[in-house]
């Protein structure tokens, strides 16, 4: 494995970080820890990559056409490709980019999630091959030691498939979009997703995840929540980990979030009258909202209202 002292600085996300373009698929990759050789790619949406001398752990993929930028960032730092993908959800721009990967021998992802894969264009045919061929219900657990994995399923929220990734050892965990940002989530219904399960799922999560104190997110904030569900191509800011306060914050906010829907519920409101009148405790003010009315109508809807 090649050396990483050049990111060796002292500092929790390291400077310079490697910044590779293919057309307008701007990747950029920063250590996140001195002491461990695990990055995180932003651009897309977020990828966690870890660098061993077995072959390289790739925590989601980003969007179709990816694959090569991903692929350069890792081949400055490591001699190794990547051998294992852990896709945390279904959504194209988190798994359209396994196809890059041809050596991946281990593809893992939530049962649910691989059912949705296989009914995706991208995996059609020849392609069928970078589908999941490991599932996880409740939880799994890779490698030992320092490059310890642990995999869990906590239940539905922005899916019906979403896995948090930790790494123990680095007492980090990856939310994917589960913690997209500090923002109103994607409720994707048509995927199993769940405003009403989500403060739950989150509550699950805290409750298990003990010994974690950093948080990586889905992506590095509202914009590029945004630009990834339009299938726009950014770059984003210096990835940034949350802390497990950051987390509680974000559970507080989805069940102060269906509280506020219940209390318009059983006021008469309908769901466009709750999104437009809909109020939020103070600590929450720059959170960004602008999937809160296409959630309040998820709501709305799951509960029969």
């Amino acid at each position: 494995m090649r050396a990483a002292a050049a990111f060796a600085t002292g500092a929790l996300l390291l400077a310079p970080p490697l910044l590779v373009a293919q057309g307008d698929k701007i990747v950029k990759m920063q250590t996140l820890n001195v002491r461990d050789i695990l990055y995180v790619l932003t651009g897309g949406s977020n990828t966690l990559a870890l660098m061993r001398d077995e072959g390289v752990v790739l925590v989601d993929t980003k969007p179709p056409g990816w694959g090569k930028s991903i692929r350069d960032n890792i081949d400055a730092v490591s001699e190794k490709g990547v051998v294992t993908i852990i896709n945390t959800h279904a959504h194209p721009d988190h798994v359209g980019g396994n196809v890059d990967f041809p050596n991946a021998t281990t593809i893992i992802a939530h049962a649910n999630a691989k059912a949705r894969m296989e009914k995706m264009d991208i995996f059609r045919g020849p392609n069928a091959k970078f589908l999941p061929n490991k599932v996880v219900t409740d939880r799994l657990s890779l490698l030992d030691g320092n490059d310890r994995i642990e995999i869990y399923y906590f239940g539905r929220g922005h899916t019906d498939g979403d896995l948090v990734v930790v790494f123990p050892e680095k007492r980090l965990a990856h939310f994917a979009d589960l913690f997209p940002a500090k923002a109103a989530p994607l409720i994707d219904a048509d995927a199993g997703g769940s405003g009403v399960a989500f403060p739950e799922t989150l509550a699950k999560a805290i409750t298990e995840l003990k010994g974690v104190v950093r948080v990586t997110t889905g992506h590095d904030d509202a914009n590029a929540v945004m630009g990834a569900a339009a299938g726009a191509s950014v770059i984003n800011a210096n990835p940034r980990t949350m802390s497990i306060k950051d987390l509680q914050e974000y559970a507080d906010f989805n069940r102060d979030f269906l509280d506020a829907v219940k209390q318009a519920i059983a006021a008469g409101k309908t769901a466009d009258e709750a999104a437009k009148a809909l109020q939020l405790p103070e600590r929450y003010k720059d959170y960004d909202l602008r999937n809160a009315p296409a959630n309040v109508r998820a709501i709305y809807k799951e509960l029969g209202k």
